[in-house]
């Protein structure tokens, strides 16, 4: 069961919070969720500091194997998605 799974399931229907409401959630907050080495780890939405995160040293891995771009600044050119795995790597020397 994933967390798409959790989250459908935890959604519940008042009158003063409509399902409408309730279902689109996760695409309101600022953080998404995605798994790192295969820890769920909240990170925000958008492009994110990867440098600032985790160290100049590091380089994020896509599951498919292609690392996430980043600008000279360590910043990711493309927003990270949610319920994806990442792998944390050190930057070869």
């Amino acid at each position: 069961m994933g967390f798409s799974e959790i989250d459908q399931m935890a959604v519940t229907t008042t009158p003063f919070c409509p399902s409408e409401i309730t279902s689109n959630l996760e695409f309101q907050s600022g953080y998404i969720i995605i798994f790192i080495n295969g820890v769920p780890t909240e990170v925000p939405k958008g492009a994110v500091d990867i440098k600032a995160m985790f160290g100049e040293e590091a380089v994020l891995v896509h599951s498919s194997g292609l690392p996430v771009l980043t600008n000279e600044f360590g910043i990711s050119l493309h927003s990270l998605q949610h319920g994806e795995s990442y792998f944390l790597v050190s930057r070869p020397t």
